[in-house]
């Protein structure tokens, strides 16, 4: 019995998160909107996560490649912990003072199965640097593309799950996009220290 539910809780956010992706509404009502659910769903970009080590591995920034791939496995993961923190503890703030928290759950929920269609989305950008079929430089303007893209379904999402204004849900995304890039300066800058 709960296998079952726990299957039909995945099969419900996996078409969510393709919902969001394809900017349909109705993806405001796959999502759970529980404590345990939220808990679990984190075990979605846990699971993605070693793709990024990957990607760090082959393409290292000059000021980490000095250090053990243990080291900056540990380095990342103590960077997607703090953000995790960090932005949905912004998020919780803002939910609490426009008085929407009771939909906080379900965008932690909706935030984490997003990553499966924003991963996706890289996935061919990655193929083509492995093959050597193009250069980071000539697949620049594409990630770009892909950036706004996802930024893009990430303030859908958090207009529809909120029940917030366009506005509100860009300035989330900027928080995020905040967030992401203090704390990735914030790694290099202690990967150049240590």
């Amino acid at each position: 019995m709960k296998q079952d539910s726990i299957v039909r809780e995945i099969m419900r956010n996996l078409q969510g998160a393709l919902e969001v992706a394809l900017f349909m509404p109705a993806a405001r009502t796959r999502f759970g909107d529980t404590k345990e659910e939220a808990i679990r769903s984190f075990f979605v970009p846990i699971l993605l996560f070693p793709l990024t080590i990957a990607a760090i591995y082959l393409y290292p920034k000059p000021e980490i490649v000095h250090h053990s791939a243990n080291m900056l496995s540990l380095l990342y993961s103590l960077r997607l912990a703090s953000i995790w923190f960090i932005f949905f503890g912004a998020v919780y703030w803002i939910t609490k003072e426009i008085d929407r928290k009771k939909y906080f759950y379900q965008f932690v929920i909706a935030s984490n199965w997003l990553t499966i269609p924003a991963t996706i989305v890289f996935i061919p950008v990655a193929w083509m640097l492995l093959a050597g079929i193009h250069t980071w430089a000539e697949l620049y303007p594409f990630m770009i593309c892909l950036m706004l893209y996802t930024y893009a379904l990430t303030a859908f999402m958090a207009a529809y799950i909120l029940r917030i204004p366009w506005e509100l849900a860009g300035f989330i995304v900027f928080v995020g996009m905040a967030i992401n890039d203090s704390t990735l300066d914030i790694l290099y800058w202690i990967g150049d220290k240590l």
